[in-house]
């Protein structure tokens, strides 16, 4: 069992982030060929991700105020509590607006391989 904190977060720099939005400490699992990893991210007004992919499934769940998930065809505002899915491969990127007065904050699943490479394309 691994157990992980989301009340203590620290500012990330990752080359698919558009700012530093705050991560709390990441859970990751084995299971089989595939991995499985966790953590809760909260994104202040105009941090969002660039345009990206996974070799597996992503899951988001919102867990605090508004903010936007998007593909290539479509954007979404999303709030407290929506569920989103991303299958394998579909070109996404999810954060807050520009625009925003709150915090937007998401635990996010992902499970893929543990080959499975992030795919980062331009920010939105």
């Amino acid at each position: 069992m691994k157990v992980a904190s989301t009340s203590e977060k620290q500012e990330l720099e990752h080359p698919v982030q558009v700012g530093t939005p705050l991560i709390s400490e990441p859970v990751s699992g084995e299971f089989e060929n595939t991995g499985v990893d966790a953590a809760e991210v909260t994104f202040r007004p105009g941090e969002r991700t660039k345009f990206h992919t996974h070799a597996g499934v992503q899951i988001l769940y919102i867990t605090e105020g508004k903010g936007i998930v998007a593909t290539r065809d479509e954007e979404k505002e999303v709030s407290e509590g929506d569920l989103v899915i991303f299958p394998e491969g579909e070109e996404h990127w999810h954060g807050n607006t520009d625009e925003a007065e709150e915090n937007f904050s998401h635990i996010h699943f992902l499970a893929e391989s543990k080959d499975g490479e992030l795919e980062i394309q331009e920010a939105p």
